[in-house]
C-alpha cells in the first residue's frame, strides 16, 4: 500500500506528527491510497475510492443502465453493473495490453470477455478497500489470527465470542381461559 498525491491544496494547516502519519489525515491532505495487486492476467494499480469516488461510481452505474431503474434489474445484472463501474474507476493502470485497451475513452470493464478475471480484479480490489477501511478505523492485521481492534481490552472477559454465547432464556406461557365468549 502506498500514499500518492491526488489534488494539489492551495492552504496547508501546521498538523501535530502523529496525525500526519496518520493515514486519514494523509488522505485528508489530498493523498490516495493504492495498491498493486497481482493477478492470473498480470499487476494492476488500484486506488482507494474516497466517499466522492463511491458517488461518482453510482453515477456510472446509473448510467450503465441507460436511465431503468436499479429495482428493475435483478440482482445478478445490478451486481455485474456495480463491479464493472467500480473497476473503471479504480484500477488506474496494469499491463502494457490493458494500457493499451485503456486509452479507448470508450472502454469499460463491461467489455471485458472473461467473467472469472474480472471477478478475481474485483475481488482484489475490495479486499484491498476492506483493509484499509480497517486502517483508517484503527483496526491492525494480526498474522496470527485476522484482525486485532486497538482497544479490545476494554470488553469484558465474560463477553464471549457468538452472538447469543452465555445467555439463558427461560419462557413461561399463561394460557388465559376461555369464558366462553367467542368474538
Amino acid at each position: 500500500m502506498e500514499l500518492t498525491k491526488e489534488i494539489e491544496q492551495e492552504r496547508t494547516e501546521a498538523m501535530s506528527e502523529q496525525k500526519q502519519g496518520d493515514l486519514f489525515f494523509a488522505m485528508l491532505k489530498g493523498n490516495t491510497v493504492q495498491e498493486t495487486v497481482t493477478t492470473s492476467r498480470g499487476e494492476f494499480i488500484i486506488k482507494f475510492p474516497k466517499q466522492s469516488d463511491i458517488i461518482t461510481i453510482a453515477r456510472m452505474a446509473a448510467f450503465m443502465r441507460a436511465g431503468i431503474s436499479a429495482r428493475d434489474f435483478d440482482a445478478t445484472g445490478e451486481y455485474e453493473i456495480q463491479k464493472c463501474a467500480t473497476l473503471d474507476l479504480i484500477v488506474t493502470s496494469g499491463p502494457a495490453w490493458f494500457n493499451k485497451i485503456k486509452e479507448n475513452p470508450d472502454f469499460s470493464w463491461r467489455d471485458m470477455p472473461d467473467a472469472n478475471f474480472t471477478d478475481e480484479v474485483y475481488a482484489k480490489a475490495l479486499s484491498f478497500r476492506q483493509d484499509v477501511q480497517a486502517e483508517l478505523r484503527g483496526i491492525e492485521r494480526d498474522a496470527n489470527n485476522g484482525i486485532d481492534e486497538k482497544g479490545s481490552e476494554a470488553i469484558p472477559s465474560n463477553v464471549g465470542s457468538g452472538l447469543f454465547s452465555g445467555t439463558k432464556r427461560t419462557v413461561k406461557r399463561n394460557r388465559s381461559k376461555s369464558t366462553g365468549d367467542s368474538v
